[in-house]
């Protein structure tokens, strides 16, 4: 009979995040409102070592009516985004109330959309480089 030099030693203990990187924030979509032409979106935040904190984005419906490809469904995601790129950058959040511009929905549109729904620029109308010859 074989003997194994195998010796148990003292448990380590169990790190669940990978090395050189720090905990990250939960975020949490809670809903959102409906207000004047608008929508509130309520997110939880919650930074390591920190209270939850309530963060509402604010959008005008207005916004997505010039949108080609999506709509006002697609704000709790771009506000997701939004917030999770404010978190990247900071160790705390200070910021309770933010807003998505039109600059935040052309840079979801830029990221989101596929090739052939970006055939059609932002006013709908096809480019001359999108006619197939």
């Amino acid at each position: 009979m074989k003997k194994h030099s195998y010796s148990p030693s003292a448990p380590e203990p169990f790190n669940s995040e990978p090395p050189n990187t720090s905990p990250k924030a939960h975020i949490r979509y809670v809903g959102f409102e409906g207000v004047d032409g608008s929508r509130r979106l309520n997110f939880c935040v919650k930074l390591p070592g920190h209270d939850s904190v309530d963060v509402t984005f604010e959008i005008s419906e207005a916004s997505f009516k010039h949108a080609s490809g999506i709509s006002i469904q697609d704000a709790a995601p771009m506000a997701y985004e939004k917030l999770v790129e404010l978190l990247s950058t900071a160790d705390t959040f200070e910021l309770k109330e933010l807003r998505l511009t039109e600059a935040d929905i052309a840079h979801y549109i830029a990221r989101h959309l596929t090739s052939q729904k970006r055939t059609y620029s932002m006013d709908g109308t096809m480019r001359p480089s999108d006619v197939a010859a």
